[in-house]
């Protein structure tokens, strides 16, 4: 990618805290709307960083966040709301609301950029805000694959009533079946959205899905210009 290509290209970087790698995404500013996919290993950001990119934008998956709805927020009690999921004494607590919902969380980012103007966002806020909708009143259920984790949310329309992300060696499909149980939806009629990284870890959890579950649908990030659905960041 030339010098010139850089300046018209965004670069997000998708920021898993708890493993040793980036994923990247290089999305080209051009009509044809194409972007870039790359695993790159933590140690070699810095290869990326020092370049001249139209815009970069840092999401964050890190367990140390909480949920506030938008009415019930006070500003004055970051710490506060902070201290029931980290005891660390955090100076820059970052903040995205999306959906009438505060999201509060630590930043593990330590990069040394010079591009001043990076937007920090917690991975909740880009995934509630463009969730698959299919204009339908009953609740559906969102999966999110990527890296070692699985994130799942449950709304109906822009309501959300469930949010929550795990590691995927867990057995997420027992998980699922109580969710179910718990939130009264149908396995038969809600319908489930997988949106994956990679194309075939959302083939392979939906060839184990749909022994118990009907509606399945595949949300392909390099189709339909999903990925700056998924992670639309002009807002």
């Amino acid at each position: 990618m030339t010098s010139k290509e850089e300046e018209k290209t965004d670069l997000i970087i998708l920021n898993y805290n708890n493993y040793n790698y980036f994923f990247l995404f290089f999305l080209k500013n051009s009509k044809d709307d194409n972007f870039i996919f790359k695993k790159i290993l933590k140690k070699n950001i810095q290869n990326y960083l020092h370049k001249k990119w139209d815009s970069i934008s840092l999401i964050e998956t890190t367990n140390k966040f909480i949920l506030i709805p938008e009415k019930l927020y006070l500003k004055k009690d970051d710490k506060k709301y902070l201290s029931f999921v980290t005891k660390n004494d955090e100076n820059k607590i970052k903040k995205n609301l999306s959906n009438k919902i505060m999201c509060l969380y630590t930043s593990n980012n330590d990069f040394k950029l010079k591009q001043k103007n990076i937007k920090n966002f917690h991975i909740f806020s880009l995934l509630i805000t463009n969730q698959p909708k299919n204009n339908i009143s009953n609740l559906q259920t969102n999966i999110f694959l990527g890296g070692d984790k699985i994130i799942i949310s449950i709304h109906k329309n822009n309501e959300l009533y469930y949010y929550n992300h795990f590691n995927n060696k867990n057995d997420y499909l027992k998980y699922l079946i109580i969710l179910y149980k718990e939130y009264g939806l149908n396995q038969s009629k809600n319908l489930i959205t997988i949106t994956s990284i990679y194309d075939h870890d959302a083939i392979a959890m939906k060839e184990k899905l749909k022994k118990y579950f009907k509606k399945i649908s595949i949300n392909k990030m390099n189709e339909n210009n999903n990925i700056k659905n998924i992670f639309n960041l002009k807002n």
